[in-house]
Parts: structure tokens; sequence; C-alpha cells
């Protein structure tokens, strides 16, 4: 098979850059609850490419609007495409409670209990933070279809260049659980927790942990210290009262 052209490379590059910019933005909408655009934006990424992660963002928007059921859906599809992303199978969780469906609620849960620094030469710190994002961003799209230890390996080379990027340190952390590997994920998550008291997105991500190895009062603890610094974090707020 031929080497792919350098033109075609780039193409390719200009395409994952562009995917994962829209991403942001429709993530950023959501944030800002511009609920409309952000379904917009993930409704065109989702028509060119299936990906667990819009999915899940297409069920928040859904979710934050009371639209249930195609929250529902939107879930549903994101944990077809992987199983095992567990922030879906919470998010699906909180969605049957909502629409009084406790036994189904109940059923994911017990599924989700089944799922089991280097020289750097010459390079500076500005390209050495270009290069870890682009490992990252890699890392995302791996994450999104499931492929587990490619993805790791991606974020593994962010974080070998930049360990202080504790956003990345999170997403290792949740593929290494998503890929069977919790106790290797808690490592991780152990060592950066005093790196972390600002990013509640890591006590998120840990307390799924927690919770997926059946440590309810550690994810009540952890969901708990996400929303002190973050109050207003629905994803937060709707895991502690799987568990108040």
């Amino acid at each position: 098979m031929a080497a792919k052209s350098k033109s075609a490379a780039k193409s390719e590059d200009k395409n994952s850059s562009e995917l994962q910019a829209q991403i942001r933005l429709g993530r950023d909408y959501l944030k800002t609850k511009q609920y409309d655009r952000a379904e917009t934006i993930f409704l065109n990424i989702l028509r060119k490419m299936q990906l667990a992660d819009v999915y899940n963002s297409l069920g928040l928007v859904y979710a934050d609007q009371g639209k249930f059921n195609f929250a529902e859906i939107a879930f549903q599809k994101a944990l077809q495409i992987n199983p095992n992303y567990m922030e879906a199978a919470l998010n699906l969780s909180v969605v049957y409670n909502n629409l009084g469906l406790g036994k189904k609620s109940k059923a994911i849960y017990e599924k989700l209990q089944k799922y089991g620094a280097k020289s750097r030469g010459a390079m500076d710190a500005m390209l050495m933070a270009r290069v870890a994002n682009m490992h990252a961003e890699i890392g995302d799209l791996y994450h999104g279809v499931g492929e587990y230890q490619a993805a790791i390996e991606e974020f593994e080379k962010a974080v070998d260049l930049c360990p202080w990027y504790i956003d990345v340190q999170t997403k290792l952390a949740t593929c290494y659980r998503e890929h069977g590997k919790a106790d290797r994920a808690l490592k991780i998550f152990t060592k950066h927790k005093s790196k972390a008291s600002r990013y509640a997105p890591f006590w998120i991500a840990l307390g799924v942990t927690y919770y997926a190895r059946d440590k309810r009062q550690d994810a009540k603890k952890a969901w708990a210290k996400a929303l002190k610094i973050d109050s207003k974090n629905k994803t937060a707020q709707a895991y502690a009262k799987l568990i108040s």
C-alpha cells in the first residue's frame, strides 16, 4: 500500500483540528446554556461521524432541558458505540431516575460493576505544549470510538511531555478505568489529587471510578468536592443525587 502523501496527511490533520474545535464550541454552548446552538453543532458532527463523546454531549443538552426521552436515546447511542463509556452510563442512569424507571437505573449500576519524566533534549516549553496538545486531541478521538489502548498511548505521550496538564491526567485515568484497569486509574487520581483542587472534572471522574468499584461513600465525597469547586456543575449534581 502506498504511503500517504504529505497533502493527504495535512488534510487529515486539518479535519481533525476542525472537528475538535467544533466539539469544544458545542460544549462551550452547553456550559452557557445555549442549547439550540449546542444541539445544532453536535447533530451536524454526528451526521458525518458517529462519536460516543458527541452523543454523550448531545444527551446532556437534552437532559439539561428536561427532554429525558431524547436524552435517553442519545446516551444509549453513546453506549452502543462505546459500551464501557461510564459517564454515558451514569448519565443514562440519571435519566432513568428522572423518568421514574428505578429498575433500569439499578440495572445500569449493576452492569457498571462488571467493568472491570524523560529527557527532553532541546525541545522548548512552547513546542512541548503544542505536541502534548496534539497527542491529547488524538487521544480524544481514539477514546471517542472505544480504542482504549491507542487512546492511552496518546494520553501517556501528552502527560509525559506536560505532566502538569491535570485535564489530560484526568482523561488518561478515565481511559484506564474504561479499559478495565480501575486500579491503575485510581493510582493516577491519587497521585494528582493535590494538583486538582480547582478542577471539578477531575473529582467527577474520580467519583465515577469509586462508584464503579462500589465505593459509594468515596464517590459521594469526590462529587461533593466537585460541587465545592463548581456548585452549578450539573453533572456533579446529578451524580450526587444517585447516592444522596
